[in-house]
């Protein structure tokens, strides 16, 4: 049962810009200022789940056993957004969280998160949610 707003569904021009482009800008929100800081409040939790040696980096696939991960991940206005791209038969088969301190003069190039990823045929989606305000 569907119940995220139409907003969070992709209209007939999003579908085509994705096609054609590759990516999406400019979405609906999909947490609320409050839903983010009680995620950001939960999030030195997650990281105490490191090792010493471990970053943020290495939080991979813990939606698999993380609650915290799992409901963002399964939220409803994000599976009706890639549902537009991909169509209702999908899953979610991995997850990365990572930090990107401000000011770092670490860069990632633009690119095609599928070109890295051992599938085929490569139809996939990344949806990257930003838990602060980026630039």
């Amino acid at each position: 049962m569907n119940t995220a707003p139409d907003s969070h569904r992709l209209n007939e021009d999003q579908k085509k810009f994705y096609e054609e482009n590759g990516y999406l800008l400019g979405l609906p929100a999909i947490y609320s200022p409050e839903e983010m800081q009680e995620f950001n409040r939960e999030l030195p939790k997650l990281m105490a789940l490191l090792e010493s040696e471990e970053t943020s980096k290495d939080i991979r696939e813990w939606h698999e056993t993380s609650t915290y991960l799992y409901d963002i991940c399964m939220n409803p206005k994000i599976l009706d957004l890639v549902e537009g791209v991909l169509g209702p038969n999908f899953y979610c088969w991995a997850s990365n969280f990572f930090i990107k301190d401000a000011k770092s003069n670490s860069t990632v190039g633009w690119h095609q998160d599928a070109y890295y990823w051992p599938m085929a045929p490569m139809r996939s989606v990344t949806v990257w949610l930003a838990f602060d305000d980026v630039d």
